[in-house]
């Protein structure tokens, strides 16, 4: 039989100047000594996160399900189309499969197809189906009409411009295209709600002759088919759970897939939290980034197995001991943080809201009694972080890093600096801190669209607070001698890769929740926290018409990171809604036009991606009398083939079918 090479490591470009995305192939090294039953369990897991992808679809806006459906039978049914109509089409498909809908993943703002009109589009789907393309559409309506309905959404750039709008003085609400209302819901209307449903995890708001109807995600619910086939596999993976916690958490997930009842989900993560095993999961409405209010879950899913956790559970050992070195005061420190479970993970699969533009790691749950009381599960995505191009790396710091932080960049930015700022992000960011006693609400619900920024914001200023700290020597994270160029290079390497991210941006507002954290903390250091008498250290520097990050002094930049820290701690414990709006408007919405021309030129000049997104292993049961005798995993396919196989399977139970 002839070798398949494994399709890992850079696939393919997208978009304009094949600038947009850098789509890489994912390896899953070890899958393959896990045992039988492990295998299986994580098969089952994998089927059920592929059955919720296109949740995330509908939560992204009305339309993108549609859209992607239709433009997948155009790609599916294309004999006889133009090769310059089918090429148009297959590319925005592709953007569209990366970013779940027709709004970017990090920027909220819309995109519409390049070199491709509604005329053509009309074209091919007339071919289409004369191919035998089954195109559905909404009772009494014919294809026409569909289009007719689609265009503005596909094509008008104008038109419902924004899906998560947290700006200033706007109704964030009206103003949002995402799908977690109709588009004449206003915020007036939710505030309008009790407590109960505008603080609700998995609820769409509906608006019938002037009254504002909740719609809970649920089967019989919405999205009750997706959760239906989710469940299935969910049921079929408990005989092989690995503890009896995760066992429960299964459990619980499946009665609350059934009920709706967000109850029976703190449970679920309750038990999650507790089940330390190999093979690990998400599934369910999690991060709530792309709701302008920071409140309803995006269906979010992966499956993962244990690789070298050693370091991390260093680290999570001595929680307590970082979280009586935080700069805030002493009624806000925890007095006592349960060891977090901590592992660093190779992703075999992630869905919806995590993949295929993924997170390096994740800190859960969200709930803050939950982390209070139960603690905290951290999760670091080992092959996510390791699968890069070092071509790209070695070019951006020679071009967007001073001669002098190059050399320490090279050494210890990917190996070192970085990881570890995931870690204490993570470990010790998240799960630090206390509210006050007087505050009886979720933070998340005070602090309104502020607080996912926030929280992102204090979890990065831990990381750079804490790096030069001894203990991270003492915990084998580098060794001693290093300290100083480690904590140097996570400085220069936070700071000046936000600002060489700034061509991510549609224009001038920084709107995704970590990226407005992250121009906070730049600012506030360049501006010295808006006090003329504080000096922060850093600067933003014009050498040979390039703009660059300059720290001059990095103690004095620590400083100004304790100060923020400290500050936003104080706002999150007591509930500060009206501070967090002032500091987060003032240093984190715009960005200086100069730099970001700046930095978009130069991006273009070196023809570097923006963004990367990932294409995960194929999960292959081998059958035998009914039976999976084995599970295979196949690095075959580039990312249409994976999104396409995905769509195949999305209501599909008969695991003969994969």
């Amino acid at each position: 039989m002839a070798k398949i090479d494994k399709k890992v490591g850079e696939l393919e470009r997208l978009g304009p100047e094949k600038r947009e995305v850098l789509v890489l192939g994912v390896e899953a090294l070890g899958f393959d000594e896990l045992p039988l039953e492990k295998k299986v369990l994580a098969y089952y897991l994998y089927r059920a996160a592929i059955a919720g992808d296109s949740i995330m679809y509908m939560q992204s806006h009305r339309d993108a399900l549609e859209i992607k459906q239709l433009l997948e039978a155009v790609v599916t049914h294309s004999n006889g189309l133009p090769d310059r109509v089918r090429t148009a089409i297959h590319n925005h498909l592709k953007l569209i499969w990366i970013h779940h809908g027709q709004y970017h993943h990090y920027n909220h703002t819309k995109f519409v197809p390049i070199d491709l009109t509604i005329d053509d589009l009309r074209e091919a789907v007339r071919i289409a189906v004369n191919n035998g393309a089954a195109i559905k559409t909404r009772p009494g309506e014919n294809v026409t009409e569909k289009l007719d309905r689609l265009e503005r959404s596909i094509f008008d750039s104008d038109f419902e411009p924004i899906q998560t709008n947290q700006s200033e003085g706007e109704d964030i609400v009206a103003t949002s295209a995402v799908n977690f209302w109709d588009p004449d819901v206003t915020n007036a209307d939710l505030e309008k709600l009790p407590p109960e449903w505008r603080s609700k995890l998995n609820v769409r708001f509906s608006k019938k002759d002037g009254k504002i109807i909740p719609e809970e995600y649920r089967i019989g619910g919405l999205y009750g088919r997706e959760l239906e086939t989710v469940s299935h596999f969910l049921r079929l993976a408990l005989p092989y759970t690995e503890s009896p916690e995760q066992k429960a958490a299964i459990e619980s997930l499946l009665e609350y897939y059934l009920t709706g009842d967000e109850n029976l989900f703190r449970e679920h993560s309750i038990h999650w939290l507790k089940s330390d095993t190999e093979i690990d999961f998400l599934n369910g409405f999690i991060e709530q980034y792309k709701d302008p209010r920071g409140i309803i879950g995006n269906f979010e899913a992966n499956v993962s197995f244990v690789s070298e956790s050693t370091l991390l559970n260093r680290l999570a050992e001595n929680a307590q001991y970082f979280e009586k070195r935080m700069p805030w005061p002493d009624r806000y420190k925890r007095e006592r943080i349960p060891k977090p479970v901590a592992n660093v993970v190779n992703v075999i699969i992630e869905t919806g809201d995590a993949g295929p533009v993924s997170p390096a790691a994740y800190n859960l749950p969200n709930y803050n009694d939950i982390r209070r009381d139960y603690g905290s599960k951290n999760v670091v995505l080992l092959n996510i972080e390791n699968t890069r191009s070092q071509k790209i790396f070695e070019q951006s710091v020679n071009e967007f890093f001073l001669p002098e932080y190059r050399e320490n960049v090279l050494r210890y930015g990917n190996t070192t600096a970085r990881p570890l700022e995931v870690y204490m992000h993570e470990i010790i960011g998240h799960g630090s801190g206390r509210p006050d006693p007087s505050i009886k609400s979720d933070p998340r619900t005070v602090l309104g669209r502020a607080y996912s920024a926030l929280e992102e914001c204090r979890a990065d200023l831990v990381a750079l607070y804490h790096i030069s700290d001894p203990k991270l020597a003492e915990s084998g994270a580098f060794k001693k001698a290093e300290q100083r160029n480690v904590v140097e290079t996570l400085y220069i390497t936070y700071l000046q890769g936000w600002l060489s991210r700034y061509d991510r941006l549609q224009d001038l507002e920084v709107r995704e929740a970590h990226n407005i954290g992250s121009q906070v903390i730049l600012m506030y250091l360049v501006e010295n926290g808006g006090d003329p008498n504080k000096d922060y250290g850093v600067d933003v520097i014009e050498k040979d018409g390039d703009y660059f990050i300059k720290i001059r002094d990095f103690e004095k930049a620590r400083e100004g990171c304790g100060h923020l820290l400290g500050t936003l701690q104080v706002i999150k414990s007591t509930g500060d809604q009206e501070a967090a709006y002032r500091l987060f408007d003032r240093f984190g919405t715009k960005v200086n036009p100069k730099w970001k021309s700046n930095i978009t030129a130069r991006k273009e000049k070196l023809n570097l991606p923006k963004m990367k997104a990932f294409v995960f292993p194929h999960l292959k049961p081998v059958i035998e009398n009914g039976e999976i005798a084995d599970v295979e995993i196949h690095h075959d396919e580039n990312l249409t083939a994976q999104m396409l196989r995905f769509s195949r399977l999305q209501h599909e139970t008969d695991i003969e079918a994969d």
